[in-house]
C-alpha cells in the first residue's frame, strides 16, 4: 500500500469515526472512541494490510497484451569500458526527486521542528519543578503503586495539574494547589493516574507522529484534536466509575475550579482541565451505567472498523501484475467492468488506461545487443589490465570521491567474474541498449516465465485457472475463446454474461 493510499484510507476512516462520535458520544463507553482512533492511527502509520477475501470474483479476465517486449526488463549494473565508478555516476544521473515529495518532506520537517521545540521548551520548564512531600501525597503514592517510579512535583509555571514522562512519569501540580481540599485532590490525582496507567503519553506521541507525516491531510488534524479530547473524556469516565455516580457534581466542580487560563500549548502532555470544559461537564452529567446494548454496539463498531479498513481485499494474481522497465516497476491490472488495462509507474498512486499501441509508444521495446560468453570474457581480460592502472587514482561513486585501492579493484573484478559465470550459465546480459553501453539489462530465461504473443486467462468457478495462448494474432485467440465459451455454455459451466466478458477482452 502506497503512502497516499494510507492517507486516503485513513481519512475515510477518520470521517466515519467523526460521524459515529457526533451521533453516539454520550451513548457509548468513551474507550470505544479511543479504540477507533487507534485503528485510524495504525492505518496512517502502518503500510501493510492483511489479505482478506471479502469480495467474490468468479471470473477474472486478463486483457491480452504482447508480453515479449517487457517481461524481462530488469535493471542491472552497468557494464562499460570505463571503470565502475564512472559508470555508477552515469547511471545515477537520471535520478530525480519529484517536487511533491520535496514539499512533503519540508512539511514533515517543519511540523516535527515545531512540536520538538514546544516539547523541549515545556520540559525545560517542568524540570525546574520541585519535589513535593507531605502526608497526603505520601499516603496517596503508597496506595497507588506502579511498575514504573511515580512522583508528584509542584511548579509555579503552570495553572492546572498535568502529567508528563513515560518511563518515569510525573504528576505536576500548581504551586497554588490547596492541599487541604483532599476530596478535590483525590479527583485530580486519580485522573492523572489513569493517564499514566494507560500510557496516554505514548498515544499522544503517536498522534503527533501521524500529524507530522500526514500534515497535508486536514482530517488528520481533526483526528489529533478530537482524539486528545476523547482521551480526557475517557479518563473522566474512569474517575466517575471509580468514585461512583454520586461524585459527578463534585468532580465537575473540581474541573471548574482548576480550569486553565489557556496561555500555553503542550500537545504531548496530559492536562487535567486543558480540553473544553463544557463538553467534559456535559459528559459527566450525562454519564450513565454501561448497558449490555452499548457494549455490543461498541464491539460491533470496533470490529467493523478493523474488518473494513485494517484489511484489504485479497489480490487476484490474474488481475494484477508487475513489469519492470528501465529499472522502474510498472504495476498493471485489468478492470473487470470496462476490460481496459491500467498501468501505474508511480508505485500505484495513480493508474492510467493504455491501449497496446499507447503502451508500446510510451515504453518502446529497446534494441538490445547481448553479450556472448567469449565476448564478455575477452572484455573482462582487458578490463582487468585497465583496472590495475587506476590504483592510486581518484574516482567518483554515489556522489562521493574516493581513491582506487587494490581492495576496490578486487571487488570490481569479482563482480565482473560473477557476471561472466552468469552468462556461462545462460543468464543474458546486455552489451548495449539502443546503442547506449552505459545502460544494462539482464534476463534469466530459467527463472522467468516469458511467453510471446497474445494471451487470456480466467478463473473457473472451481477456482482453477484456464490459460489460452500465446497466439501470434488476436484472431487466433478469439477463435479459441469462442469455441471454449460455446462448450462451457452447453455444459452450464458458464453463463452468457461471463462469456461476453471473456470475449470482450479480445476486441
Amino acid at each position: 500500500m502506497s503512502f497516499l493510499q494510507m492517507s486516503i484510507t485513513g481519512a475515510v476512516l477518520i470521517a466515519v469515526i467523526i460521524g459515529i462520535r457526533t451521533l453516539l458520544l454520550h451513548r457509548l463507553p468513551k474507550k470505544t472512541f479511543l479504540l477507533l482512533w487507534m485503528i485510524a492511527l495504525l492505518r496512517l502509520l502502518l503500510p501493510v494490510s492483511f489479505p482478506f477475501a471479502w469480495h467474490i470474483a468468479p471470473l477474472a479476465v486478463m486483457r491480452p497484451v504482447p508480453v515479449q517486449s517487457s517481461e524481462f526488463l530488469t535493471a542491472s549494473l552497468p557494464m562499460t569500458d570505463q571503470p565502475p565508478a564512472a559508470a555508477d555516476v552515469m547511471a545515477s544521473g537520471a535520478f530525480s526527486v519529484p517536487v511533491r515529495e520535496i514539499l512533503w518532506g519540508i512539511g514533515v520537517l517543519v511540523c516535527a521542528a515545531f512540536f520538538a521545540v514546544t516539547y523541549f521548551r515545556c520540559r525545560r520548564e517542568f524540570d525546574c519543578s520541585l519535589p513535593l512531600e507531605n502526608s497526603f501525597t505520601q499516603k496517596w503514592l503508597s496506595s497507588h503503586r506502579l511498575m514504573r517510579p511515580l512522583s508528584i512535583r509542584q511548579s509555579d509555571r503552570i495553572d492546572a495539574p498535568l502529567t508528563f514522562g513515560i518511563l518515569r512519569p510525573v504528576i505536576l501540580m500548581p504551586k497554588s494547589t490547596d492541599w487541604c481540599d483532599e476530596k478535590t485532590l483525590s479527583y485530580v490525582l486519580a485522573h492523572e493516574f489513569v493517564h499514566i496507567r494507560r500510557f496516554d503519553a505514548v498515544a499522544k506521541l503517536l498522534l503527533v507522529l501521524a500529524l507530522c507525516l500526514h500534515w497535508f491531510n486536514p482530517l488528520v488534524w481533526a483526528m489529533v484534536f478530537l482524539a486528545n479530547r476523547d482521551i480526557e473524556l475517557s479518563c473522566d469516565e474512569a474517575v466517575i466509575r471509580q468514585f461512583g455516580e454520586s461524585s459527578k457534581a463534585d468532580y465537575a466542580r473540581a474541573l471548574l475550579c482548576m480550569e486553565e487560563r489557556r496561555c500555553g500549548f503542550a500537545p504531548l502532555f496530559s492536562n487535567f482541565s486543558k480540553n473544553p470544559i463544557e463538553e467534559r461537564i456535559e459528559m459527566i452529567m450525562k454519564l450513565k451505567k454501561t448497558t449490555s446494548l452499548s457494549l455490543v454496539l461498541a464491539a460491533f463498531l470496533v470490529a467493523g472498523a478493523i474488518t473494513v479498513f485494517a484489511v484489504s481485499p485479497e489480490a487476484d494474481p490474474m488481475e494484477e501484475g508487475t513489469l519492470s522497465y528501465g529499472g522502474a516497476d510498472i504495476l498493471s491490472y485489468t478492470d473487470s467492468e470496462d476490460g481496459k488495462q491500467y498501468y501505474s509507474w508511480d508505485n500505484g498512486e495513480t493508474y492510467v488506461p493504455l491501449t497496446e499501441e499507447e503502451f508500446q509508444e510510451k515504453f518502446p521495446t529497446p534494441n538490445i545487443e547481448w553479450w556472448t560468453y567469449e565476448e564478455y570474457k575477452r572484455w573482462l581480460e582487458q578490463e582487468k589490465q585497465d583496472l590495475r592502472h587506476v590504483i592510486g587514482q581518484k574516482g567518483w561513486a554515489n556522489g562521493k570521491a574516493f581513491v582506487w585501492t587494490q581492495e576496490e579493484v578486487d571487488k570490481a573484478i569479482a563482480m565482473y567474474e560473477e557476471t561472466l559465470e552468469e552468462i556461462k550459465n545462460g543468464v543474458m546480459h546486455s552489451k548495449t541498449v539502443d546503442g547506449d553501453p552505459n545502460l544494462a539489462i539482464s534476463y534469466d530465461p530459467k527463472s522467468s516465465d516469458v511467453k510471446t504473443g497474445y494471451m487470456a486467462s480466467f478463473i473457473m468457478r472451481d477456482n482453477k485457472e484456464r490459460v489460452f495462448g500465446p497466439y501470434e494474432t488476436k484472431e487466433e485467440l478469439r477463435d479459441e475463446l469462442v469455441s471454449f465459451c460455446s462448450e462451457q455454455l452447453a455444459l452450464g459451466a458458464m453463463n452468457r454474461q461471463e462469456a461476453d466478458v471473456l470475449l470482450k477482452s479480445v476486441e
